[in-house]
C-alpha cells in the first residue's frame, strides 16, 4: 500500500523560481493529505501530477503567509472544478475566521462540504482518525502559535498464512470463526497457535512534520522513531544566532532532533532564499545524522 511524500514547496519567506514556499502531499493508501499551502501551491500540484480531488485533509501548521496564503485560491479552485467530495481542514482558529470571511466576501458557498478542525480545541496527544491513518498534534516553539503533525497508518489487519490453509484446509465456517477470534483445532485435537495461522503484520509507517520552530527537545517524545521526519532547516549553522532570534532552526538543529528522536530518515527544508543551493545545509546535517536528504520541489520520498 502506498505511503509516500511529495515536496510541493521547499522554500521559506517568499517563493523563488524553482522553489515555492511550504507545501507537501502525503499519500496514504491513495488518500492525500496536503500539509501547509504556501503561495502558488496549486501550480505545483498540477506540475507534479497531484490529483486535486484526492486531497481529503489539509493541515496548516501556523499563520505565517508562506504556510497558508495558497489556501484561499486552492479552495476556490476546488469549487470551480465542481468538487463534491467533503474536505477536512485542521488549522488554528483565526484561519477558520479568515476562510469564512473570504467566502462571505465573495458571496458564495463552496460546492463541497468543509469540516474544519480547530487545533486549539484538540487536546495534545489526542488524534483525528481517518479511514487509513491518524493524526496527532503537538506544539512547536515559534514567534506565533505553531503546531507539528504526526501522521501514522492505522494498524494493519492480520493476514492468514497460506501455509496454514494448505496444511489444514479449514472450512469457510472455520475461517470465519478464526477471524472472529476463536481458536482452531487440528484434526488431532491440538490447538493451532495464532502465530501459525496468521502472518505477522508489518508495523504501521509514520511521518512527522515539524515546520517553523526554534530547536526544541520538547518535541522529541511526539516524533520518536518515525520512519520519516521533516524538520525545517532555514539556516546553516553559521547563522545560529539569527535562527534563535527569529525562532527558526539550523541544519544542525534538525539533525540533533532526528538523532535524539531516533528517526529512520530526516528530510530538511524551508530553506532561506539566501541559499541558491542547499549543499551546505545538507552536508552539515549529514555530518551528524547521515540519513538526511535535502528537499526540493518535486522530490518524492517513499516511506
Amino acid at each position: 500500500m502506498s505511503f509516500n511524500l511529495t515536496i510541493i514547496g521547499s522554500g521559506s519567506g517568499a517563493p523563488l523560481p524553482g522553489r515555492f514556499t511550504s507545501a507537501q502531499v502525503l499519500n496514504v493508501h491513495e488518500r492525500f493529505v496536503l500539509i501547509d499551502c504556501g503561495e502558488g501551491t496549486q501550480i505545483n500540484l498540477r506540475r507534479f501530477g497531484i490529483n486535486f480531488n484526492r486531497i481529503e485533509l489539509i493541515l496548516i501548521s501556523h499563520l505565517h503567509g508562506d504556510h497558508y496564503l495558497g489556501l484561499p485560491g486552492l479552495l476556490n479552485t476546488f469549487h470551480l472544478l465542481g468538487r463534491k467530495k467533503e474536505l477536512h481542514i485542521a488549522g488554528h482558529r483565526k484561519l477558520k475566521e479568515l476562510i469564512d470571511f473570504i467566502f462571505n466576501m465573495a458571496g458564495f458557498a463552496p460546492s463541497y462540504p468543509i469540516h474544519f478542525h480547530i487545533i486549539e480545541d484538540i487536546a495534545i496527544d489526542s488524534q483525528l482518525l481517518f479511514p487509513a491513518f491518524s493524526v496527532i498534534f503537538f506544539p512547536l516553539r515559534h514567534r506565533i502559535i505553531a503546531t507539528g503533525f504526526r501522521i501514522s497508518e492505522l494498524p494493519n489487519k492480520r493476514k492468514m498464512n497460506r501455509e496454514f490453509i494448505f496444511k489444514y484446509q479449514p472450512s469457510v465456517d472455520a475461517i470465519k470463526l478464526i477471524q472472529a477470534g476463536n481458536d482452531f483445532l487440528a484434526p488431532n485435537g491440538q490447538v493451532v497457535s495464532q502465530d501459525e495461522i496468521f502472518l505477522k503484520p508489518s508495523p504501521p509507517r509514520s511521518f512527522a512534520y515539524v515546520s517553523d520552530t526554534v530547536y526544541s527537545r520538547e518535541i522529541v517524545s511526539y516524533i520518536q522513531g518515525v520512519d520519516l521526519l521533516y524538520h525545517e532547516a532555514t539556516y546553516a549553522a553559521l547563522l545560529q544566532a539569527s535562527a534563535i532570534d527569529k525562532m527558526h532552526s539550523t541544519s544542525v538543529d534538525a539533525a540533533k532532533i532526528a538523532l535524539e528522536a531516533e528517526v529512520k530518515k530526516l528530510a530538511i527544508g524551508h530553506f532561506s532564499s539566501r541559499y541558491k543551493d542547499t549543499d551546505l545545509l545538507l552536508r552539515e546535517a549529514q555530518a551528524l545524522f547521515p540519513q538526511t536528504i535535502a528537499c526540493f520541489d518535486g522530490l518524492k520520498i517513499e516511506i
